[in-house]
């Protein structure tokens, strides 16, 4: 393997095993032309350092077991509230908690009673806002008002549920709204209201693992040089975002 000096040491090159649950734009098919910002960045940041990652999709409970066990390298997109002993690499996309009405319905929602009788349609083992997420425990024995899905065509199953009004708000994280409305060509038929906390969203490897340090720290400087390069603004306008 090719041997690349960094940080006044050698590294050997390794083939980094990455996980998530499918979550597009950050973490999109395996193998595809576009399989994530997150990944595409990740995989060319490390690359700097002789590095190859495999990504590969697992639903998410399982990918956090995998990676604190270390049986996997890293999990994509998670924060340092979820998985506080993790060993972060950089910041490199942002979350925030976004809800779909059909356009014209939007409201904000700034407490439970300001959704009353609403009916939900969520994605199951998701975590959501506070406001929402109490809604939904409050509803929890309502299959009308709380109506849940899993798998990976859920939120696109969900939206197709708003606009056929069998539903009438879907929570999800803004990207990846805008991101799946804009594939299922809906954009103009749905409103979307933001709630106003943003967080940072990371590549986390794991504790078990002795090369997870040296990972992190090649993230970070990887993605510093492809920045600079204005590599990043690139990669990220290609799902339709900025930096």
């Amino acid at each position: 393997m090719t041997a690349l000096l960094f940080g006044g040491g050698i590294a050997q090159a390794d083939t980094i095993e990455l996980r998530g649950d499918q979550w597009c734009p950050f973490n999109c098919q395996p193998g595809s032309e576009r399989p994530g910002f997150m990944v595409e960045i990740a995989r060319e940041a490390l690359a700097l350092y002789g590095h190859t990652v495999n990504y590969e999709i697992m639903n998410w409970a399982r990918s956090l077991e995998y990676v604190h066990s270390g049986r996997i390298n890293g999990v994509i997109g998670t924060d340092k509230d979820e998985s506080p002993d993790l060993v972060f690499g950089p910041p490199i996309g942002t979350y925030q908690e976004a809800v779909a009405f059909r356009a014209g319905e939007a409201r904000q929602i700034d407490s439970t009673e300001t959704i009353e009788g609403q009916r939900v349609g969520a994605i199951k083992g998701y975590e959501y806002i506070s406001v929402i997420a109490d809604y939904m425990d409050q509803n929890s024995s309502s299959s009308e008002l709380v109506q849940t899905l899993s798998g990976d065509t859920a939120l696109e199953q969900n939206l197709r549920k708003l606009l056929a009004r069998r539903v009438d708000l879907v929570p999800e994280e803004r990207s990846v709204l805008a991101y799946t409305l804009s594939t299922l060509s809906i954009t103009s038929d749905v409103e979307i209201a933001l709630d106003p906390e943003i967080s940072d969203l990371f590549i986390a490897f794991s504790p078990e693992l002795e090369n997870s340090e040296t990972y992190a720290t090649q993230l970070a400087s990887g993605l510093e040089q492809l920045r600079a390069s204005g590599r990043v603004a690139e990669i990220m306008s290609l799902y339709g975002l900025s930096e």
